[in-house]
């Protein structure tokens, strides 16, 4: 959680009454998710649910896009030689993605043909996450490329790990440490997804509870420059900026 919390400023420009109940839902007082921060505004639109600064001009923020994915095959972005599936193992078919974010890696798993589970804690997130999905059902080309492989839940991963015991890999890519060293701020929509969820200080914690789940594998994505998230992965799959550590469940 951001230590800096305060009010999230929520703008209801739509008349669509699914997008109205949620925008009422996360305004209530009651609401303790844990992740309004600073000059952050939530925006439901006609068209979509957007995330932006103040002092972004509203249909200018950060929405959940699918359509955007590069789909291409072969050497491309869904290639199964890249690290990310490759790590998931070639027999392997379904996945949860214990820390969804945004689904950036979740999309991609779906779209090469595995089930995916992506769990995400953040009622913001989740609300963004979800109409991305209504978006993408919209589109008839880029729903069959999915073809009902993504599945979102909002929730705990810690709990939900529990119920989910017939799984075959467990994914997890905590927000990434800061560098000691000054370096470039990393994309807008992730120091957003930072600002929102804060830090990920029981990413340990989870990766025990993963761990200790009915799970064939499990895969942590971490960037090359730091520490290990375990003990003795029985693989990594390195890319140029980022790794995927592969260890067994230990149930």
């Amino acid at each position: 959680m951001n230590p800096q919390e305060a009010q999230l400023k929520i703008e209801v420009k739509t008349t669509d009454k699914i997008r109205v109940a949620e925008a009422k839902k996360v305004s209530t007082p009651n609401n303790k998710g844990g992740e309004t921060s600073v000059g952050l505004v939530l925006s439901f639109l006609d068209s979509h649910t957007e995330l932006r600064r103040p002092n972004t001009k509203v249909g200018n923020g950060y929405f959940v896009d699918f359509s955007k994915v590069d789909r291409r095959r072969g050497a491309g972005n869904l290639s199964k030689k890249q690290p990310l599936p490759k790590s998931m193992g070639l027999t392997n078919q379904t996945v949860i993605d214990a820390t969804a974010g945004f689904c950036g890696d979740a999309v991609l798993l779906a779209l090469m043909g595995f089930q995916v589970i992506a769990i995400e804690r953040s009622p913001i997130v989740s609300i963004l996450l979800r109409d991305g999905m209504r978006r993408a059902k919209e589109d008839i080309e880029l729903w069959g490329a999915i073809d009902n492989n993504l599945h979102i839940l909002e929730g705990d991963a810690k709990q939900l790990l529990q119920v989910h015991q017939d799984i075959d890999v467990i994914y997890i890519d905590p927000m990434f440490p800061k560098k000691k060293k000054k370096s470039p701020l990393p994309p807008g929509h992730i120091q957003l997804l930072s600002q929102i969820t804060g830090d990920d200080l029981d990413a340990d914690s989870l990766f025990c509870a993963a761990r200790n789940a009915h799970a064939k594998r499990v895969v942590v994505k971490r960037p090359n420059y730091a520490k290990q998230m375990g003990n003795n992965p029985v693989a990594i799959h390195k890319g140029k900026q980022v790794r995927y550590e592969v260890y067994g469940s230990v149930s």
